[in-house]
């Protein structure tokens, strides 16, 4: 019997290599694609306002187009002390600008930030759907902070001053096995075995 297929929803190759390395883990029975595997396939930019309606609307809309069962993440890092009482506590970084001037001019806004105003969290929505229905979402947050300077490897935004919780190191410093253990996306992704293994089953 062929194993079952699962598209990531992505052409982002950082991501699309995460949550594929996280899925042999998790999941080793589901052959794994991307849209890297899918090049006539056209993208829809959602822009929502949460990650949880971005990753559900980008899910449905590739399973539906290309007829197979899709995930879709969305996820970015939250800032609580750049909101304004009576308004949103969160912040959401999200532009064209490499990691690497992202990461910098994150460090340029919060320069006079102390202790508890550093405060931060990295946060994954993803969401799994066939081509009839949006099966299941969840979203997950690793907790940290903001430091004050740059260490460390960047792949994403912000690895290089995003230091989790009860950890010595920013994600730019710690092995990759590591950073794919606590990553928000394995989180996530964990939330969505039991549904990806039922998937796997009906193959």
């Amino acid at each position: 019997m062929a194993a079952k297929e699962i598209v990531i929803a992505s052409l982002n190759t950082h991501k699309v290599y995460e949550i594929r390395e996280c899925l042999k883990l998790l999941a080793p029975s589901l052959q794994v694609l991307s849209l890297f595997d899918f090049p006539k396939f056209l993208p829809n930019d959602f822009k929502h306002e949460s990650f949880e309606e971005n990753a559900k609307a980008k899910a449905l809309y590739a399973a539906q187009v290309l007829q197979k069962p899709c995930i879709a993440d969305d996820s970015g890092i939250v800032i609580p002390a750049f909101g304004k009482v009576g308004a949103s506590l969160t912040r959401r970084y999200d532009s064209a600008a490499s990691p690497v001037a992202e990461t910098k001019k994150l460090l340029q806004e919060m320069q006079a930030f102390k202790d508890l105003e550093r405060q931060a969290y990295l946060e994954c929505s993803l969401a799994l759907a066939t081509p009839q229905k949006l099966i299941l979402h969840t979203t997950q947050r690793v907790e940290g902070i903001i430091t004050e300077e740059e260490k460390g490897k960047i792949t994403f935004e912000f690895d290089t001053v995003f230091m989790k919780h009860d950890y010595s190191k920013t994600l730019g410093e710690l092995p990759e096995s590591v950073r794919l253990r606590i990553s928000h996306r394995r989180k996530a992704l964990e939330k969505l075995i039991p549904s990806l293994e039922r998937l796997a089953l009906r193959s």
